[in-house]
């Protein structure tokens, strides 16, 4: 399936599928009572795009009223209480978005079954973590549908021969697969070399989404406020072994070293889950096999690793 990514494209997608996700919605109303027995590569790519169309959307709105906020903060005084009531508004139908992309996420098993559970992971969160987990949006030529290559500022069809830049990039679904984590955290962004992250290189293709390492950012800012969760008391532990391990380093810095160990464990286990849901196989956490943990630091919040492991 391929559609464009105009604002009416999308609009005449969820259309076109809404019968196709009717149609699913019946065949797994059953299977809803123990989701983890459906499949989560077997979704609708009607159902697919549309929470990429919510998940964009959502974000897309959020960074304006962010915007909005630091501008009326900015105001200071001379803000009006007419400002402050259309913020308010807009607070509405940001929630109302966010309740939306929480429906489309009933799809996803991984969703129901653990990522709902976590403090700080909410539908916005979620749907960018699934999203960047099992798919890819491959460009690809709007007339004959081949994945396009991208030279010299432009998509290049090799089956028609010529750029498509100026009708309009079209995108194909692919699935992604991670077979260690090691590959999903250096997707992500959490590659170190020579002790930091790694930085986008000029001449050097970018092998890692910049979008996961925002989405990572994200959650780890989420657990730094949630000190009482578990994935917030790891981070504290963390910090803290990280003040007798690097004395000398700003706090920021050993914050930063935490949040993203931290970030790191949780998406670990956001691996360990999916791929257990799925029938894959997995290999030790990141506890065991990175950290040198005697221990196994299971997923929080999931239920079945205690059935795993019984």
């Amino acid at each position: 399936m391929i559609e464009t990514q105009s604002e009416d494209a999308s609009q005449a997608m969820i259309e076109t599928h809404r019968e196709d996700a009717s149609h699913y919605e019946d065949e797994t109303q059953n299977e809803r009572a123990n989701p983890k027995r459906r499949s989560q590569m077997n979704i609708p790519e009607g159902v697919i795009e549309h929470l990429n169309y919510m998940a964009r959307t959502y974000d897309g709105f959020n960074k304006m009223l962010t915007e909005m906020k630091n501008r009326l903060h900015a105001l200071n005084k001379d803000a009006r209480p007419k400002d402050q009531e259309e913020i308010d508004g807009l607070e509405k139908i940001k929630s109302a978005l966010s309740r939306r992309i929480s429906k489309e996420l009933e799809y996803w098993p991984i969703w129901t079954e653990w990522l709902v559970n976590v403090p700080g992971v909410g539908p916005a969160i979620g749907a960018n973590l699934i999203l960047l987990y099992y798919y890819r949006f491959a460009p690809a030529c709007p007339v004959c549908g081949t994945v396009v290559e991208k030279t010299e500022g432009t998509f290049f069809c090799p089956a028609c021969e010529k750029s498509v830049k100026g009708d309009g990039v079209a995108y194909q679904i692919q699935e992604r697969d991670f077979p260690n984590v090691s590959k999903w955290w250096a997707f992500m962004g959490r590659k170190i070399e020579d002790g930091k992250m790694t930085k986008r290189a000029k001449g050097k293709a970018q092998t890692w989404s910049s979008k996961g390492r925002l989405v990572g950012y994200q959650v780890g800012d989420q657990f730094n406020r949630r000190k009482d969760s578990d994935y917030g008391r790891f981070l504290l532990e963390r910090k803290a072994h990280r003040e007798k391990t690097h004395p000398d380093a700003t706090k920021g810095h050993r914050l930063n070293m935490a949040r993203n160990e931290a970030v790191k464990l949780f998406l670990s286990h956001f691996w360990h889950v999916a791929r257990t849901l799925d029938g894959k196989s997995t290999a030790g956490p990141y506890a065991e096999v990175v950290m040198g943990h005697t221990g196994i630091i299971p997923p929080f919040y999931w239920d079945d690793w205690k059935r795993e492991a019984a």
